[in-house]
């Protein structure tokens, strides 16, 4: 299946129907997603079919933020300044549970990474930061090369140079 990655805004985006199984995230992207965008808290980008009416049947929701160097594993401190570093979070990421296993996470997941790249050339990133919800979750972001913080085994992080070298 083609999909389609557009801004919430879009015109065709049609999100009332999701549901990803998770009621947390089904309700920011039905309620508070439009929103965020427009105020400029998290860009949302969905994913639609090519061929289809505009439902939504994946998501995910950026912002800039930072990580403590001190939250950095011990070999990723070295060199780093003595404060926080800036950084791409990937606040919200979810599949309609009817599209689940058809790999949209990983195409969602990848283009919010080549995002972040292509912004890295503008502004300065470190790296791209995730919480996972859970350990089902984490094990997602492990397989695309994402490491643990150490103020907590959910906040993962990826630097924007292993991102390049992942997408090269």
């Amino acid at each position: 299946m083609e999909l389609i990655f557009c801004p919430i805004d879009d015109q065709r985006v049609k999100r009332e129907n999701f549901d990803c199984g998770v009621g947390e995230l089904n309700e920011y992207l039905q309620k508070y997603a439009r929103q965020n965008h427009k105020k400029g808290i998290a860009k949302t980008v969905v994913a639609i079919p090519e061929t289809g009416n505009g439902e939504v049947v994946g998501y995910y929701s950026i912002a800039v933020g930072e990580i403590k160097r001190e939250f950095l594993p011990e070999n990723y401190r070295r060199g780093l300044p003595r404060y926080p570093v800036p950084a791409m979070l990937v606040v919200k990421l979810a599949v309609d549970k009817t599209m689940q296993g058809r790999g949209i996470g990983e195409e969602l997941l990848l283009e919010s990474l080549r995002k972040s790249l292509r912004l890295s050339s503008e502004v300065g990133i470190f790296a791209v930061k995730v919480d996972a919800k859970n350990e089902s979750a984490k094990t997602f972001y492990l397989k695309y090369g994402f490491i643990p913080l150490e103020n907590d085994p959910l906040s993962l992080f990826i630097p924007i140079a292993s991102i390049a070298k992942m997408l090269e």
